[in-house]
């Protein structure tokens, strides 16, 4: 099947960065054959045409950093610390079916598809999973009809870091170091479930990968980070983590190595551009340096980080010293919605007021960069976050009849501050439509509203222990 989008103001973030004003581009089985000027002259007859006449094309955004698991967690706190939010995103997320698995899938891909995201690197799940929530979890990945890398969320190690320094509790303490949850899953058992997963899945429909991730280096023990670069290795697939996204995680792992996190990841030879790493707040000047020198991409997520106070990554500083960034919304529960254009912005705008130096600022042309070819990055996809001949089809339509589009000033600068989601209205991903009109073609969001409400219910039910200690730690920790 061959697709020609025509008469259409075209995004290419090509080579030569060009914006073509009048335009088309042809589509042949899930790559792009052709971009150019004026009308398509090609003796090819395309099998579709959409016309593109007061439309912007533009290439889909990646969301390099979100949990699926907390797509149903929008609203649920303020002001919480860390441990709080924690415990309550366990509350939320745990114990879930195969289908409660699918839903949250569902409600996640919903939010991006129609704010003009096509790929995703999903951190999933935040407790010890087994071989059929992998399962679950990839098979509702394939039926959205987005780019997806799961990176399987594991830890071997104790999550210290959300156990709260002030003192607690006898029987407070008692019931959180019993919650099965969250206790390690041995080397052994994760090397036979992910080696497992990542042969049957990796790969998978053309759009599906499979990363071993760590929930944070600190959670895992030294043998985990080594089987993790031994999987990448062997199956060439990326590593996907958090890092430092606490001062408190920071001191954790200099009581630990003795030594910063990422120069722990060195020592232990594992560090490498496979590796994508969220938050990257807590670095200090020769941790950064040793990311760029080993093309480690660091994931920003600055709405997730503002919201909960966890601190301010040095983008600029990254950027400056030629650290590959990425950006991603991070999970519903920290940031409420999978609306790539407002991470583009806050990245874009958070440091401005502190740096006088305006040739130092972030730039939209940067910040937009950080949401294809810095998710490109990440997802070790290349070619993704171009439009141009032979990269993949993955693409959004935005009308420009909106407000924040008339009239059409600078598409790169309206696309990172102006827009909001609400101007998409195709969406395309390996050449299929997966939004047309603004509404999702490869599942019902009708139905799907209803059963998450129904799913939401059983669950508070289900987890009320966990719901308890949430509660009881948030009291203590306000």
């Amino acid at each position: 099947m061959t697709t020609l989008i025509r008469d259409a103001t075209i995004l290419t973030l090509d080579a030569d960065d060009r914006v073509i004003l009048r335009g088309h581009v042809l589509i042949r089985g899930g790559v792009i054959a052709a971009v150019g000027d004026g009308d398509y002259a090609g003796a090819e007859s395309p099998t579709r045409t959409i016309d593109g006449a007061g439309r912007l094309v533009a290439p889909g955004l990646i969301n390099a950093h979100m949990h699926s698991q907390s797509s149903t967690m929008a609203g649920f706190g303020d002001r919480l610390s860390h441990p709080a939010f924690m415990w309550l995103t366990q509350a939320h997320t745990s114990r879930r079916t195969a289908e409660e698995i699918r839903l949250a899938v569902l409600l996640a891909a919903w939010g991006m598809m129609v704010s003009g995201t096509t790929a995703a690197i999903d951190h999933f799940p935040g407790q010890r999973f087994t071989a059929a929530d992998m399962d679950a979890v990839l098979s509702a990945w394939e039926e959205t009809g987005l780019r997806v890398a799961l990176g399987m969320r594991f830890f071997d190690g104790a999550f210290s870091d959300i156990f709260p320094d002030a003192p607690l509790p006898a029987d407070l303490r008692a019931r959180m170091t019993q919650v099965e949850i969250l206790k390690p899953q041995g080397v052994d058992e994760l090397r036979e479930l992910m080696d497992d997963t990542l042969r049957r899945w990796h790969g998978h429909a053309g759009r599906l990968s499979v990363f071993p991730a760590p929930s944070n280096p600190d959670r895992c023990t030294d043998a985990a980070l080594a089987l993790c670069a031994e999987l990448a290795e062997k199956h060439d697939t990326g590593i996907h983590t958090h890092l430092l996204e606490t001062q408190k995680q920071a001191r954790l792992a200099a009581e630990k190595y003795r030594e910063t996190a990422v120069r722990h990841l060195e020592t232990l030879g594992v560090l490498s551009s496979r590796w994508s790493c969220a938050h990257s707040i807590w670095l200090d000047d020769a941790d950064i340096d040793l990311m760029a020198a080993r093309g480690v991409v660091a994931v920003l997520n600055p709405e997730s980080n503002a919201r909960l106070g966890t601190g301010l990554a040095r983008a600029p500083e990254m950027q400056r010293r030629g650290v590959t960034l990425a950006l991603g919304t991070d999970g519903a529960s920290a940031n409420d919605n999978m609306v790539l254009q407002e991470a583009m912005r806050a990245v874009a705008t958070s440091h401005r007021a502190g740096e006088k130096d305006r040739s130092r600022w972030i730039t939209a042309r940067d910040a937009l960069g950080m949401a294809t070819a810095g998710g490109a990055a990440a997802l070790r996809h290349p070619g993704l976050g171009t439009l141009a001949p032979g990269a993949p089809a993955d693409l959004v339509l935005y009308r420009l009849d909106a407000p924040w589009w008339v009239p059409l000033n600078d598409p790169v600068a309206q696309l990172v501050f102006a827009e909001t989601g609400a101007s998409v209205d195709t969406v395309m991903v390996d050449g299929h439509i997966v939004v047309e009109r603004g509404k999702v073609t490869t599942f019902d969001t009708g139905g799907l509203v209803r059963e998450v409400r129904e799913m939401t219910a059983s669950l508070r039910r289900r987890n009320a222990d966990l719901f308890t200690v949430a509660t009881d730690i948030a009291e203590i920790v306000p």
